[in-house]
């Protein structure tokens, strides 16, 4: 986690502290879906914990920020206290760098924890903040707020100096979950314990602990469950259920059913369905299906229809048959006189809607070809298509210096500057579609005009981007044009500095902070995806390791200053949002590279953005810089 980028964030952050919920000796279940950001501080007591996706065990005083729209799961297993504050925060600037961090680190919807060193200090903090809370005065409640920056500022900085700890997510329980949710599959051991990152022997031992099987025991289970219900269901036979759910064939599932239940699958199945069909069917008898497993009974159902048609059909008689034919052709009579009489009817205009799914799975009525359209990010994928939104937020328009020779000054209006787009603005330019990359901000959009969620995180590559933003605008030909030139012009590119550079010749791109630098990431911003993803050279070995092992933060890899010499590539570029007028530590200072005068510097303004345009001329703008560094040094 970027700590200072965060820290920077709340610092110009304004608070509106919603409620405070003080729980004391509570052995209650909880689920709740957050209505407001919120920490939740657990003070005495130990429980299970999920927010959203992510488990957690605990034992110890813990605090958990919370994103507004999340889930909260709380089973304790010991009486517990615990504080919920929830609250609502808007990043307030001027300029457009700010909203840049806020856009991509999003602040009060970025999950984090602390289990910190000095709870006594943050328990009295808590306290007295619920005390002042129940008064209800006003001057009390500003005493609130300040209590509530000073409780995140004690968080961060015990998270920054390392005096608190993460707290780790609950990795046996995220095993169960990974069964849960692919009982169909094949388990390997090894690979579920390496994505856990603990050896297989320390998977065996804990999860037995927790559940008394082993994973291959309790996944066996799960799939005698499963296959137990869908005999129940008496929906599919049984040769469809033993596919279904990862069996070789029937034979092999027939006899795995009957080791554990002591009954044939067919058995099973006359025995309780002739039992069920006396009951009353009720939600509660209803089984849950995961969505994999719903997807694949829909795929048997289609099946199993198709089927059942072609039985009943070789049954039909053939005077049947012949009686039918008869029928269908004086309905074929009518038809042909129905066609002759609608062929001399003026005809009526095509339909200019569609349905289309975005990327957030919504089905959505958009225009066939929408003319004016406004979005909140893409703005790259937009103009790669020879479009011009009507509108675009501000942040896409002041560092995305390579996409300015694709508009007219005044062609594109700003919708907003202050980390929300402007519902009056968008109103006034009357766009027939808004494309936002944010899922939550569909419902006030659409009030306005119809709204698609993109998400550049849903493809595969930057020309994958284009080819489904050119499917939603219907403007196909254009995105294929798009294409065609981006691997070309690439190709290009990719020459020049195979021609310049040594075989094997291994890359960094540096972006520095003042406490610490940070590795770009092969998909990021700052040209970590231009370098690495689109033209495709070689990082340094470390960082292939990072690539490899770690999930980045925000497209970026914190490293400290003091072993920042371990990431030097071979060519070292460096970019320089957050540190500007800042001093830089020796460690970085006295790296040969830097001494030397041998890293090439990255322009803000033209490496900010990671849109498919701004990445291809990215991509060709460094190639440039490789060629002209080469030959600098030869000199």
């Amino acid at each position: 986690m970027n700590y200072d980028a965060h820290m920077l964030l709340w610092e110009n952050a304004h608070i509106k502290v919603k409620h405070i919920e003080c729980v004391v000796n509570t052995s209650v279940q909880k689920n709740e879906v957050m209505k407001y950001s919120s920490l939740l501080i657990i003070t005495v007591g130990e429980a299970d914990i999920i927010i959203g996706d992510r488990p957690y065990q605990v034992q110890r005083f813990s605090i958990f920020h919370i994103g507004k729209s999340q889930t909260l799961h709380i089973q304790p297993h010991k009486p517990m206290n615990y504080f919920l504050i929830h609250y609502k925060g808007e990043v307030l600037y001027t300029d457009t760098f700010m909203q840049h961090i806020h856009m991509q680190y999003q602040p009060f919807q970025t999950h984090f924890s602390c289990i910190p060193a000095n709870p006594i200090v943050i328990q009295k903090l808590l306290q007295d903040m619920f005390s002042k809370w129940q008064t209800g005065s006003t001057h009390e409640h500003l005493f609130i707020k300040a209590s509530f920056y000073e409780l995140i500022y004690r968080v961060f900085q015990e998270l920054a100096e390392g005096q608190g700890k993460p707290h780790e997510m609950d990795k046996v329980e995220l095993a169960r979950f990974y069964l849960e949710e692919h009982v169909q599959e094949p388990l390997s051991i090894q690979t579920l314990a390496d994505s856990l990152q603990i050896s297989t022997r320390h998977l065996l031992r804990v999860f037995k602990e927790r559940f008394g099987i082993g994973p291959q025991m309790y996944l066996q289970q799960l799939k005698i469950q499963r296959a137990k219900q869908y005999l129940i269901d008496n929906e599919f036979d049984i040769k469809e259920i033993a596919l279904s759910l990862g069996y070789e064939d029937e034979y092999y599932f027939s006899r795995a059913f009957k080791k554990e239940t002591s009954m044939a699958p067919s058995i099973f199945r006359l025995k309780y369905t002739a039992t069920m069909s006396e009951l009353a069917i009720t939600n509660e008898n209803h089984f849950q299906y995961n969505k994999n497993q719903l997807e694949q009974a829909k795929r048997l159902k289609i099946g199993e229809n198709e089927i059942m048609m072609k039985k009943m059909f070789n049954h039909i008689k053939t005077p049947f048959l012949l009686s039918l034919l008869v029928l269908l052709a004086a309905c074929g009579e009518d038809t042909k006189q129905q066609a002759e009489d609608n062929a001399s009817e003026p005809k009526t205009a095509q339909s200019d809607t569609r349905i289309v799914t975005d990327d957030s799975g919504r089905e959505v009525e958009i225009p066939v070809k929408a003319q004016r359209i406004v979005t909140d990010w893409y703005l790259g994928q937009i103009l790669a298509l020879d479009v011009v939104p009507v509108g675009a937020v501000v942040a896409n328009l002041d560092y995305a210096a390579f996409l300015k020779p694709y508009y007219q000054d005044g062609e594109i209006t700003n919708i907003g500057t202050d980390g929300n787009a402007s519902l009056e603005k968008i109103l006034e330019l009357q766009p027939d579609l808004i494309i936002t990359w944010n899922p939550e901000d569909v419902e006030k959009y659409e009030k306005i005009a119809p709204t698609i969620v993109f998400s550049d995180t849903a493809y595969q590559s930057a020309t994958d981007e284009v080819k489904a933003m050119g499917e939603f605008l219907g403007r196909q030909e254009e995105a294929d044009a798009f294409v065609k030139d981006f691997e070309n012009r690439v190709t290009q590119a990719q020459e020049k500095i195979n021609a310049a550079i040594p075989e094997g010749a291994t890359f960094t791109i540096f972006d520095l902070f003042e406490k610490n630098a940070t590795v770009v990431g092969n998909t990021s911003v700052s040209g970590g995806r231009a370098l690495y993803q689109i033209l495709g050279v070689k990082p340094q070995e470390k960082i292939q390791e990072l690539f490899d092992t770690k999930e980045s933060n925000g497209g970026r890899y914190d490293v400290s200053y003091e072993v920042v010499g371990d990431y030097v590539g071979d060519y070292v570029f460096v970019i320089n949002f957050f540190n500007k007028d800042g001093q830089l530590p020796p460690t970085w200072t006295n790296l040969d590279v830097v001494k030397n005068n041998q890293i090439i510097p990255l322009e803000a303004e033209y490496y900010f953005a990671s849109d498919p345009l701004s990445g291809l001329h990215q991509a060709e703008d460094l190639a440039e810089k490789i060629v002209a560094f080469t030959k600098s040094q030869e000199k």
